[in-house]
């Protein structure tokens, strides 16, 4: 309810997943974020930009924290995975609402009559949990593009085809470039080194039993979250995000047979989608010139004209299309493509398609008007991506570009609804900054793989910064129409000055240094060899997800052999042999910090939902974000650390703060600003500092 009367009427969150405040400085410092540095200028923040993070450092527990003003161990969302009871090797993905145990703000201003919009908020806000008129959802199942988890009809893809190809086809993660020739079968896919059973039936028992329970809501759909036994054994998930394959369809190019209309001149080739299920003939056509310029996509070749024409090296957004879903029902997707190079006399052409998103499911819109009016305005939610594999073309032609649609169809669509639907409150999240920088965050240094120089990626960060800044820019009209506005981030993302180590990988059971410490033990084969399977007689503990260690404890654990009498000291030796750990290359300790589970409750992370150690990777190692501290720093200016900036009514003007705002401030401070309760399980405080009344 209404608690007193508020500095401001209107409040805005622009979240930016993976925003850093130390990179977002450095550009303003070099005027390459006039926006920002705008929005800085009219408000308040600190000089860094800095905002104290929350931990762990992951997506889902983090935009719980800013929602609800409480510590993951608080609310409940603890990690990107939660571990399934009683199976140390077993998580579940957290995203929904039903894991969040606090109360958020949005249901607060709802019911304090504001009129509240949140926007793909990915932790804790779907399905809702309040049925106040006053509340709309807009998603919030997943990061990455709107609905990317519920919408998705098929995957992204390098597509090639040249006359030198003899055997076409389609391979899952087989595209490490977009400049290769040859035929499909000498293409080797580069995936995820996780190991995981998908024959265990642990998994079918625990889904079917219990994960299900509660997520009979609008929008579900089978296979939308996983649960799963993985094993982290010989990399790490997020230093491989930047190489990782994407799926490749490959053809060869002939002379066009069997057409209803090929135009003169035209060479024939194949498209091969949705793991190679569903083929698209196209044709690759010539200009006046008599050079190859354009290609034509067909539903088939009986058809009289082409679904959509591309032209060479052009963006094109919204290619619609008819495809399958995983039940067989065909539904309207639609695509961004570009062709990135056709060659003049039309015998070799490489080009770029989205991923395809259903473009007619309003399922996570509610309520669902919302999706027709900002459809029929402003297209469907676009896909997004994070593909890398160090090749300019991919990244700068077709994921930034495609990020920056994200970007504008996003400011695009929530302005459409504050200026149409008399809209109070917004909280919104967008993730452009992070998967955007997972396709080249480790690149930011020279690596001995390294294709570009470290000033060329910086060059790709600098443009991932650019659209950011847009985005940003399009909001600030809205100061003048009585808007504050709060940017801010669940944590940035960090180049480090090392290559990863085997600790800290949020997949799964982190192998590695575990077992050379002896404290986690791997089956062996006929030839006493580690196979990747935890041998639960040996085990005395294991480390999982981003910063958790289990004590693998008798009558608690299914395979337990530690007595609980032995539990603490076990827990002291594991604390000092961490501590004690040093990196081979450099020398260095790898662990910045080890805490017992009465202890982490100091950083919000202790409790009966978390593991008996908390631990953090030192900053020289943690990959993009999830492992270190908070405050971790790394190469060529980036951070973990969230970043903090506010102005509008309300908030006072060029204020330099001279503290630190926490990440459990941000939903107090909203709470104040609009003169509603703080939620219920709150455990930060107003930023008051940064007000223009004393409150």
């Amino acid at each position: 309810m209404l608690r007193a009367k508020g500095l401001t009427d209107k409040v805005i969150i622009l979240g930016l997943d993976g925003m850093d405040p130390r990179f977002s400085k450095a550009m303003i410092d070099e005027g390459k974020m006039p926006n920002l540095k705008k929005l800085v200028e009219m408000g308040a923040a600190r000089e860094d930009l800095v905002m104290l993070g929350a931990m762990p450092t992951i997506t889902p527990p983090l935009w719980a924290t800013l929602a609800t003003g409480c510590y993951p161990m608080t609310h409940g969302i603890i990690d990107y995975n939660i571990q399934v009871p009683g199976e140390l090797d077993m998580t579940q993905e957290a995203f929904m609402s039903k894991f969040l145990k606090a109360e958020p703000l949005w249901n607060v201003t709802a019911a304090a009559g504001k009129k509240t919009l949140v926007w793909h908020w990915p932790g804790g806000a779907w399905p809702p949990t309040s049925d106040n008129p006053n509340l709309m959802v807009v998603d919030g199942t997943s990061p990455g593009a709107l609905g990317g988890f519920n919408s998705k009809l098929d995957e992204e893809y390098i597509v090639i085809a040249t006359t030198k190809t003899e055997k076409g086809g389609c391979r899952a993660y087989a595209g490490i470039s977009s400049h290769i020739d040859g035929d499909i079968s000498e293409q080797k896919p580069i995936v995820n080194y996780m190991n995981m059973d998908y024959t265990d039936p642990r998994i079918k028992e625990f889904y079917e039993n219990d994960f299900l329970k509660g997520l009979e809501f609008q929008g579900f759909v089978p296979g939308m979250y996983s649960v799963r036994n993985s094993i982290s054994y010989g990399g790490n998930s997020m230093d491989q995000l930047a190489d990782r394959g994407i799926h490749l369809s490959m053809s060869p190019i002939t002379e066009p047979e069997g057409w209803a209309n090929a135009p003169e001149g035209a060479k024939e080739f194949t498209i091969h989608y949705k793991w190679g299920h569903v083929q698209r003939p196209a044709l690759i056509l010539k200009n006046a010139e008599g050079k190859y310029k354009q290609v034509a996509i067909y539903a088939s070749k009986e058809m009289p004209e082409p679904m959509y024409v591309l032209d060479e090296d052009v963006y094109t957004e919204n290619c619609y299309e008819v495809l399958p879903d995983n039940k067989g029902n065909l539904l309207k997707g639609a695509r961004n493509m570009r062709v990135l190079e056709i060659a003049e006399d039309g015998n070799y052409l490489r080009m770029w398609a989205s991923c395809a998103m259903d473009a007619e499911t309003s399922d996570i819109w509610y309520p669902r008007w919302i999706f027709e009016e900002v459809v029929e305005r402003f297209g469907p939610p676009p896909a997004t991506c994070m593909a890398g594999l160090q090749d300019r073309d991919i990244v700068m032609k077709c994921g930034q570009v495609q990020w920056a649609q994200s970007a504008r169809w996003q400011a695009d669509a929530m302005q459409y609804m504050i200026d149409n639907h008399d809209i109070d409150v917004i909280f919104s999240h967008f993730h452009g900054p992070d998967l955007s920088g997972h396709a080249y965050m480790k690149y930011l240094k020279n690596r001995e793989n390294s294709v570009h120089d470290e000033s060329e990626i910086r060059k790709w960060h600098e443009e991932t910064y650019r659209w950011s800044d847009e985005y940003i820019g399009s909001f600030i009209p809205y100061i003048d129409k009585g808007w504050t506005i709060i940017v801010t981030s669940d944590h940035a993302l960090i180049c480090p000055e090392e290559d990863h180590i085997e600790l800290g990988d949020n997949t799964g059971i982190n192998v590695g240094i575990m077992q050379e410490l002896g404290y986690t033990v791997l089956l062996k084969d006929e030839n006493g060899n580690d196979i990747p399977k935890i041998d639960w007689e040996k085990t005395r503990a294991v480390q999982t997800r981003a910063n958790t260690i289990y004590v693998n404890l008798k009558g608690r654990d299914k395979h337990g052999i530690v007595d609980p009498a032995d539990k603490y000291e076990l827990e002291e030796q594991i604390i000092t042999d961490l501590y004690g750990y040093k990196d081979k290359k450099t020398g260095k300790r790898v662990v910045a910090l080890a805490l017992h589970n009465k202890d982490a409750v100091l950083l919000g992370m202790g409790g009966e939902l978390a593991g008996d150690i908390v631990m953090m990777v030192h900053e020289t190692w943690n990959v993009d974000h999830g492992e270190s501290l908070s405050t971790a720093c790394g190469h060529n200016d980036t951070s973990v650390s969230p970043i903090f900036v506010a102005a509008g009514p309300g908030i006072k003007a060029g204020y330099k703060i001279k503290g630190y705002v926490r990440e459990v401030d941000v939903a107090p401070t909203t709470a104040v600003l609009l003169g509603v309760d703080i939620p219920a399980d709150c455990e930060g405080a107003p930023a008051y500092q940064i007000f223009t009344e004393r409150v």
